[in-house]
């Protein structure tokens, strides 16, 4: 999975290049000017990395001081000498005077360093988008050789001899009172970079002009401050083997924490949240990429800082407290900001309140104090500390890989099901059609209505009722009733605890198909949700029964999804790492490292598409939803898919799930469809009087709340163009169409609170057409989604009995007082997928009332 060469690039390259990326990122949020943000950017980096060129600098000047005071003696030998004999006297003498010959590659140490920076800055800056047509003088593009001397149709690129003079001066001055050596290697390295550098981008030209300038100053300083003092290195501190051994363990410990466990602790219950039907995707191999780019962080180039340290105790002191503050910083500050997409975009603002920020500050003083206090007298405490820790840590990510291994490995049956999608109707029959909108709020439809009227149009012949219930908060709770009927609502399900909730919900899926298909529909399935009990579904539960056709229809329709998933790929690779370092890190600077879901990455900031959604205000955002575009084109696509046949005389059955309207995504509302840079504040001003329209009033405050309304007009505006073409080929009189959903949204706040219990979650969206049915009407009576097999069946199948139970699917209405509805968060399918349902709390409703938002006809019948 991981060849020796790449492992190699993501610990010496690719920290490295993070770190260019950071500093470009955060002088480019402060100066959008791309030659300031070239020199910000090279005055960061040479500031960081002072520290670490000023030691080699001094260990190359040690390493020459003692070939110098030796090379006499050693000349002597080589002269008089030759042979066995020579080498032996040589090895003697070397001993006597405690010098390696390994020691003389220390006067190379700078070059060295200079070739990862430099890899590093070519990989930042080459295709860096900040430099794409940015002019500087007579240079056009910045992202391309400056060309700036024309002879006939020959050019010059002039920056790369410029830079490389500045290069020759600055080693001039450095190498004044070396040997010759010493200096043809140095101006040939500035051959080097010239022969390198001539055809490249003008901006990294300038960049490395900007460092060679830096390093004249540094060299200058140097040189002047060096004949005032003689070197100090017998007095430095001689690094002790306890120092050492510090360094390492929390280094490694700091490693696993952020580059193992909080990936793995993030996304161990989650992995299915973040495969795809249509491409095999090995999620552990994200993993150990940050756990290798942590390696080179906190390992390798804190070893190297810790190396050429001066004072190796103080050195391994700072590494104890940042391991130390980052265990603090994620156990002891880590906050919920709610759910993430598939590109760790939060749709919420990460708002830590200054007193966090400030408890968060004295804390990481306070343990880097008591970390000094005891390195200083008892630094065998922090080894005897740090080896239970590191053991422990390992254990935990060990288990959570084996989780995520497990959870994967559910998934293996997705290269089985990768069928083009076709679904069948009966020109000459009678078709059933369910739609089942994962959570489609049913409130808000009469604003849709009210906007958008050319859905009514649309919907011709159906009949929406307004007080509609689900008896579930989630898919795993509101949906099996909807597809099964009442004995999968939560409070009967649970009375059937020989069987797993999977069990139950494969069966809740299995009823209607099975039932139409022994009486001789033509049967589709397409998108049953948590077949298997699994995000994607497993489409395998239907493999017994041949007259149902099932697919997967997202990822197949959506025109963006091969590149979407090649762009998802390279941002899982870079910053899963990303993300857990801003989770350790300091309370105040979450923020900065999250770059409102960019992670710093400036590329993907200006690229001209993004397929993940940044939601500025409730009239702004840039980018695609990339959750939303597979199920928009999944709906989108139904009439290229739609087969109308008269070869089946009995007619067809199509129970079709779709997640749009589940998708908060903001979109262009003159069409309601996605768009890359979204500006919605004239036609918001405009049509305001949409949220007033019905009773009581929505109150949109929120970007998301905003986004989830536009996510199901949206969807209903494509469900419409579907049913204009059912019309179009004479099927739409002949066919029933149930649109429901498993349960409503909690984000559509009536009064601006959140009530108890939360009616908005369970207020399903219940649309119905019937044969021949004309005009649109509203219906005030209650329903539950639980109706929806008997709404199917109605006058259709005689006496419809479940097939897995036997028991008559019917109406149950008369009964409505004694509904029971479950409110819980454990949503989860891989972890309440017991028996039965995890506890939560359980209401009643007083159909009397005949309002569902009447909070008096709601009583709480407590937590079990």
């Amino acid at each position: 999975m991981f060849s020796f060469w790449h492992i190699l690039y993501l610990i010496i390259i690719q920290p490295l290049t993070l770190l260019f990326e950071l500093l470009l990122s955060l002088s480019y949020k402060c100066i959008p000017n791309p030659v300031f943000d070239l020199f910000a950017l090279s005055l960061g980096f040479n500031f960081l990395v002072l520290p670490l060129y000023k030691r080699t600098d001094e260990l190359q000047k040690q390493a020459k001081e003692k070939e110098a005071a030796i090379k006499p003696m050693v000349d002597h030998i080589k002269k008089h000498f030759s042979g066995d004999e020579k080498m032996m006297m040589l090895r003697t003498y070397y001993y006597h005077m405690n010098y390696n010959p390994i020691n003389s590659l220390k006067s190379s140490i700078s070059l060295l360093l200079q070739i990862p920076f430099f890899i590093a800055a070519y990989i930042t800056l080459s295709s860096s988008l900040v430099l794409q047509g940015a002019p500087l003088g007579p240079i056009k593009d910045l992202l391309a050789p400056d060309a700036i001397i024309h002879v006939g149709t020959f050019t010059i690129n002039l920056l790369p001899f410029v830079m490389t003079a500045i290069n020759i001066i600055s080693g001039m001055i450095y190498s004044k009172d070396t040997t010759k050596g010493s200096k043809i290697q140095l101006y040939a390295t500035a051959l080097v970079f010239l022969v390198l550098l001539y055809n490249s981008p003008s901006g990294l030209v300038l960049y490395w002009t900007f460092n060679n300038l830096f390093s004249l100053v540094k060299n200058m300083i140097m040189v002047h401050s060096s004949s005032k003092k003689k070197s100090d290195s017998k007095n430095r501190p001689v690094a002790k083997k306890s120092d050492n051994l510090i360094f390492f363990l929390y280094a490694l410990c700091c490693s696993i924490l952020v580059g193992l466990l909080i990936p793995t602790d993030s996304f161990a219950g989650s992995v299915g949240d973040f495969l795809s039907n249509n491409r095999t995707v090995v999620f552990s191999s994200f993993v150990w990429t940050s756990f290798f780019i942590a390696i080179g962080c906190f390992l390798f180039w804190g070893g190297i800082f810790y190396i050429v340290s001066r004072n190796h105790k103080i050195a391994a002191g700072v590494m104890a407290s940042l391991t130390a503050v980052a265990f603090m910083n994620y156990f002891g500050f880590y906050k919920n900001y709610g759910n993430m997409n598939r590109y760790m975009y939060i749709k919420t603002y990460l708002n830590d309140d200054l007193k966090t920020c400030i408890i968060n500050l004295l804390a990481i003083v306070l343990i880097s104090i008591l970390i000094g206090i005891i390195i200083k007298n008892r630094a065998v405490i922090l080894v005897y500390v740090i080896v239970p820790v590191i053991a422990a840590i390992l254990a935990l990510s060990i288990v959570n890989l084996v989780t995520m291994s497990n959870i994967s490995s559910k998934y293996d049956f997705i290269e089985d099901q990768r069928d083009y999608p076709e679904i069948t109707l009966s020109r000459t029959g009678q078709n059933v059609v369910i739609v089942m909108m994962d959570r489609a709020d049913g409130r808000i439809l009469p604003n849709i209505l009210y906007e958008r009227p050319d859905l009514v149009d649309k919907f011709e012949g159906f009949t929406y009722y307004s007080n509609s219930l689900s008896f579930g908060t989630h898919t795993n709770m509101g949906s099996p009733a909807l597809y099964g009927g009442y004995e999968y609502t939560p409070a009967n399900s649970n009375l059937r605890t020989d069987m797993t909730m999977e069990e139950k919900q494969n069966e809740a899926l299995r009823v209607l198909p099975v039932l139409f298909g022994e009486n001789g529909y033509d049967v589709t399935v397409c998108d049953p949700s948590l077949a298997g009990y699994t995000w994607i579904p497993n489409l395998s539960i239907y493999d017994e029964y041949p007259y149902v056709d099932a697919y997967v229809l997202g990822e197949t329709m959506n025109p963006y999804y091969d590149d979407m998933m090649d762009d998802w790929t390279a941002f899982m690779e870079r910053n899963i790492f990303s993300y857990s370092l801003r989770l350790a890190s300091p309370v105040a600077i979450r923020g900065a490292l999250y770059d409102e879901g960019y992670f710093n990455d400036l590329n993907r900031r200006l690229s001209p598409i993004s397929y993940f959604q940044n939601i500025t205000d409730v009239s702004h955002a840039r980018g695609y939803d990339s959750e939303f575009l597979n199920s928009y084109y999944a709906l989108v696509g139904l009439p290229s898919i739609t087969n109308i046949t008269s070869n089946n005389e009995v007619g067809s059955f199509v129970m079709l799930a779709n997640t749009a309207t589940h998708c908060a995504t903001m979109l262009d509302e003159e069409t309601y469809s996605p768009s890359l840079d979204i500006d919605n504040s004239e036609y918001d001003l405009n049509n305001a009087d949409r949220f007033t329209a019905g009773d009581p009033t929505i109150y949109i405050d929120l970007p998301e709340q905003m986004a989830y309304y536009q996510s199901q007009v949206a969807s209903l505006e494509a469900l419409g163009s579907w049913f204009d073409y059912l019309r179009a080929e004479g099927v739409y009189d002949n066919t029933r169409i149930i649109i429901v959903s498993d349960h409503g949204t909690n984000l559509y706040l009536f009064g601006g609170q959140y009530d108890n219990p939360n009616i908005c979650n369970l207020n399903c969206l219940l649309m119905v057409k019937d044969f021949g049915d004309e005009g649109f009407t509203t219906c005030n009576d209650f329903i539950v989604n639980a109706e929806t097999p008997y709404l199917a069946t109605y006058d259709l199948i005689n006496n419809p009995v479940n097939p897995f139970t036997g028991n008559p699917i019917a109406t149950n209405m008369d009964n409505s007082d004694t509904f029971t509805y479950f409110m819980s968060d454990e949503q989860n399918p891989m972890t309440n997928n017991g028996n039965t349902y995890l506890p939560g709390s359980w209401y009643s409703y007083d159909a009397s009332s005949g309002d569902i938002y009447d909070l008096n006809a709601w009583a709480y019948l407590g937590d079990y």
